[in-house]
């Protein structure tokens, strides 16, 4: 009996559940909202970002930051661009007490001034550094003006958001003397996407001699990629492009997490030194943000790429 009841409950409530879902998708429709071509059918797109803001945690709590925002414009593009911006804003203001917290417990520091500047910067720092955030509904209509509006819906790991929130923040935001003493290299070939099982290739040019330090933050910590086990440290030579993985032998591999969302987001930080000042110890955000902080400004040029994984 009590088995039989329990079924019965699940089916209503999953029911009730797919009932709210189509009627969401009939309202949609009914406002004239329409998906792109090669994207999901809006259900699905619906589904997914419903299961975002369903989903808890081992703790009880929401695992995800959910936003919504929409925007009107000349062109699609116009007004897709001005509504990714408003949600990435919404997104970085989420994580604001996440990241106060954070400042406050990793600097050691109970100064309320510096938690509140270090918050403050965070925000722009954040919404502007933070690229390629998957958006789980991204609809749009042709209005009677003849512009046209965007509607997106977009989230990410609150885990996650909060660890890459600090690497943004820990370099950039913490410490506020100039950083004229810094150096630049760019970094090209980093996919936007890559399928489980498929592997990471670049290639990185620097304006100076320098060393590389490569890791990987994703919603589960950070992993070391270079250097490792079979690929040395290396002084790299100014104005040349040096493809990675250095040795042929060796692949960046991508792992998705056995997490139920399509994608997950992941950042590569890649820090270019003018010595050779190897990091230490046990791979963790703690340690690996510890470090950075410790190389003095004018010695070293760090840059955060995001991608993802599915």
């Amino acid at each position: 009996m009590f088995a039989c009841r329990t079924r019965w409950q699940d089916t209503s409530v999953q029911a009730a559940k797919e009932e709210q879902l189509q009627h969401a998708v009939r309202q949609l429709q009914a406002e004239g909202y329409h998906t792109l071509a090669g994207k999901l059918p809006l259900e699905e797109q619906l589904a997914e970002s419903w299961r975002y803001q369903w989903e808890k945690d081992g703790s009880g709590e929401v695992r995800y930051f959910v936003v919504s925002a929409k925007s009107k414009g000349d062109s699609f593009d116009a007004a897709r661009v001005q509504a990714e911006s408003l949600a990435k804003v919404q997104l970085a203001g989420l994580m604001e007490t996440r990241i106060g917290q954070l400042v406050t417990n990793r600097l050691e520091t109970s100064d309320g001034n510096t938690v509140m500047q270090t918050v403050a910067s965070s925000k722009n720092l954040v919404t502007t550094r933070l690229s390629n955030v998957y958006p789980l509904l991204e609809v749009y209509r042709e209005c009677r003006d003849g512009e046209i509006e965007v509607q997106l819906v977009m989230g990410c790991d609150r885990r996650w958001a909060s660890e890459i929130a600090w690497a943004v923040i820990s370099a950039e935001a913490v410490q506020s003397p100039s950083r004229g003493g810094s150096f630049s290299f760019s970094l090209t070939g980093l996919d936007q996407a890559y399928r489980n099982g498929e592997s990471l290739r670049f290639s990185l040019i620097a304006e100076q001699d320098c060393y590389y330090h490569l890791f990987v933050f994703d919603a589960d910590g950070v992993e070391q990629l270079y250097p490792g086990a079979y690929e040395e440290i290396s002084l790299y030579k100014k104005g040349v492009e040096y493809f990675f993985p250095r040795n042929q032998w060796v692949a960046y591999s991508v792992e998705k997490g056995n997490y139920p969302v399509r994608y997950e987001q992941n950042i590569l930080l890649v820090v270019a030194t003018r010595k050779d000042i190897p990091f230490t110890g046990e791979v963790t955000v703690g340690n690996v943000l510890g470090w950075l902080r410790r190389i003095p400004e004018e010695l070293r040029s760090e840059q955060y790429f995001s991608f993802l994984s599915e």
